[in-house]
């Protein structure tokens, strides 16, 4: 049987308890290869304080919050995906305000961290917006160009991520990878993840039909939390999926397809 690498993100590090809860959990049992963490817009800092918990192994990432809560440059609410979305298609995006908020919220990793991240993504994945992918380059490239950043394209899933497919196609995640690629960057070679949070019905048959088409090198970002936060407008889809990735069923899934688990990294690069 081919082995096809896969890496295992999961996103939204210190957003609330039930969350970060879930994904140390998970890391401790060997189901994560990558967490990605949020300095802006986290509603429980404290996870930060539990680092030590995390497996040597799983990288850890910056996970550029723009559009939930507030920014660390100003202290101002962050704009939101959709208002980014509309300056990028009219060519007035704020360059120098989110350049600035990208250089907080990677200050604030590393003064928590105590160290640079071994990757960066963004939340609700914006950074394939222009002209914050090229901030992003250019902040990786400021940083020694070691660090990989997450690509979006091209991207799998199951039947009930068309959509979200065709919207980040649309936004600009071919572009991006281009980007990557023409900088000599390191990113995943696919992606994965983009599921519906509404359909809870059968995470697992979702899962799957990701694991078996994703090619190698691809990496799939994941929302888990063990517990339910109120309020979080995704939680019943983020309990369903933690139980999926903590089952025997998963690491079954694993096995069956050939699936070696690794770390996101550089000997896996966008072409």
């Amino acid at each position: 049987m081919r082995v096809r690498r896969l890496a295992i993100c999961a996103d939204d590090f210190a957003l609330s308890e039930p969350v970060s809860r879930g994904i140390l959990d998970l890391a401790g049992q060997g189901r994560l290869t990558a967490i990605a963490a949020m300095t802006a817009g986290a509603r429980w800092p404290q996870a930060w304080q539990h680092l030590h918990e995390i497996p040597q192994g799983v990288a850890l990432g910056l996970h550029l919050n723009f559009v939930e809560g507030d920014g660390l440059a100003d202290g101002k609410p962050l704009p939101g995906a959709a208002w980014l979305a509309a300056r990028a298609a009219s060519f007035s995006m704020p360059r120098q305000a989110l350049a600035r908020e990208i250089a907080a919220q990677w200050r604030a990793f590393e003064d928590l961290a105590g160290r640079a991240p071994d990757f960066v993504d963004s939340h609700q994945h914006v950074h394939v917006l222009a002209p914050l992918r090229e901030l992003v380059v250019e902040a990786v490239q400021r940083h020694g160009g070691k660090i990989v950043v997450r690509n979006l394209f091209p991207a799998f899933g199951p039947r009930n991520s068309a959509a979200k497919r065709l919207a980040l196609r649309l936004l600009g995640a071919p572009a991006l990878a281009r980007r990557l690629g023409g900088a000599g960057l390191a990113g995943n070679a696919a992606f994965g993840g983009l599921q519906d949070f509404a359909d809870v019905t059968d995470i697992a048959a979702h899962w799957r039909a990701m694991l078996d088409v994703l090619p190698d090198g691809a990496l799939i970002a994941c929302h888990p939390a063990k517990g339910l936060e109120p309020g979080d407008p995704i939680g019943v889809f983020r309990q369903a999926e933690y139980d999926w990735l903590a089952s025997s069923a998963f690491a079954q899934a694993c096995r069956d397809g050939g699936i070696a688990l690794i770390r996101p990294g550089a000997a896996l690069t966008v072409s």
